[in-house]
């Protein structure tokens, strides 16, 4: 059981170095929750459709619900919310990160980041879904102590480090946790707790 961890943990660092070419930027394009990664100029528009909540919609903790839906109208991958979290956390921040594929003007998957915060006690969290930058995944991994085990990530199989969740969704998609100032339990609960926004 070990050993398929790891392997599945090597899977996903192996799938971020392929995307890592050109991470992502932080500038955020005014209007709306994308900024363009790589430092290409690609021109975030509107979308077509603006996602709005329905009965099959998952309620996201901390009053969510709203920025992942916005996200997810931009994302070309099917996006995960949080539907628990410990008390006291409030949404920071839900946005879309357009990366430009090297030598081309063609956008790729990007990625949808959202954070948050509690004051008291002190804890973060963050949540990367899409094609995260190496780093993200390497910070997991290297800022946590002890080997993973297997944790449940919205119904798939995850890796759970004492410092967040290593996951891949069943489109093919790669979602980290990121965690500061909580238990292992609680970042299983919370891992346990993703679910998609849309069928």
């Amino acid at each position: 059981m070990r050993a398929k961890t790891i392997v599945a943990a090597l899977l996903l660092l192996a799938s971020a170095c392929i995307e890592d070419v050109g991470g992502p930027s932080s500038t955020s394009t005014p209007g709306g929750p994308v900024s363009t990664a790589g430092g290409g100029s690609a021109a975030a528009t509107r979308p077509a459709v603006i996602l709005t909540p329905d009965e099959d919609t998952p309620a996201c903790a901390a009053d969510s619900t709203d920025g992942f839906l916005q996200a997810q109208s931009y994302a070309l991958f099917k996006v995960y919310c949080p539907t628990f979290l410990p008390a006291g956390f409030g949404l920071e921040d839900v946005r879309f990160e357009e990366a430009v594929q090297p030598g081309t003007p063609v956008p790729g998957p990007g990625s949808v980041v959202a954070t948050f915060k509690r004051d008291s006690p002190e804890a973060s969290l963050q949540f990367v879904q899409g094609r995260p930058p190496l780093s993200v995944i390497t910070d997991v991994r290297t800022s946590s102590e002890g080997e993973p085990t297997d944790t449940s990530y919205g119904g798939v199989e995850a890796s759970l480090f004492d410092k967040g969740v290593l996951a891949r969704s069943p489109d093919g998609f790669t979602h980290v946790i990121s965690a500061d100032g909580l238990t292992a339990d609680e970042i299983r609960q919370i891992a346990s707790g993703m679910q998609p926004l849309v069928p």
